[in-house]
């Protein structure tokens, strides 16, 4: 973390993944260093950006794969990986997930180390230079150290489904949403 330029580099990656039973060890630990790839992608540099002077429209700012960065071999990271094999009885041979779930760690591990390396946080996916940049601009100025929204958005959640398992007398269908006593759904 260079904190003139607010360039974040992640030299390596340990990460550890249950994967069941391993019954092709060398496309699991590709499918796991894949979704190791994918998230330092996501926190890093892979940025959605919309233009707002379209009226009635909602438009790519840059309208081309060429500006949608992704990590090349020059910015992946060394990746150290440790399969953990504890087999599942309900999966297929003891297996298990290997696909999107390794992904999941790597943006909040970064933005903790951005955290733990220059002392302001970045709650807002990627966390470009820029923005590591602005947060260590407000914190020399006495303001909160982070650049991301300031709270949380209000969103009408959608009552849960219950779908019971088989082993509860489950068809695989879901259950009507029973009101609670406090007015909200169970």
């Amino acid at each position: 973390m260079d904190p003139e330029t607010g360039i974040v580099r992640v030299p390596r990656v340990w990460i550890a993944h249950d994967v069941g039973k391993c019954i092709n060890p060398v496309l699991v630990v590709g499918q796991v260093e894949g979704s190791v790839y994918m998230g330092l992608g996501e926190i890093l540099m892979e940025e959605m950006a919309y233009r707002t002077d379209v009226p009635g429209n909602v438009v790519h700012k840059f309208p081309s794969l060429l500006e949608y960065k992704s990590p090349t071999t020059k910015e992946m990271s060394e990746v150290v990986t440790f399969l953990v094999e504890d087999p599942d009885p309900n999966g297929p041979f003891g297996a298990k997930e290997v696909g999107q779930g390794p992904l999941l760690p790597i943006p909040p591990a970064v933005a903790n180390g951005i955290f733990d390396a220059v002392g302001v946080r970045v709650d807002e996916v990627p966390a470009t230079p820029e923005k590591v940049l602005k947060a260590l601009q407000a914190r020399s100025q006495g303001k909160e150290p982070r650049y991301g929204p300031v709270r949380f958005p209000a969103i009408p959640y959608p009552a849960p489904m219950r779908v019971p398992t088989p082993a509860e007398g489950g068809d695989g269908r879901a259950l009507e949403a029973a009101p609670t006593s406090a007015g909200g759904v169970r």
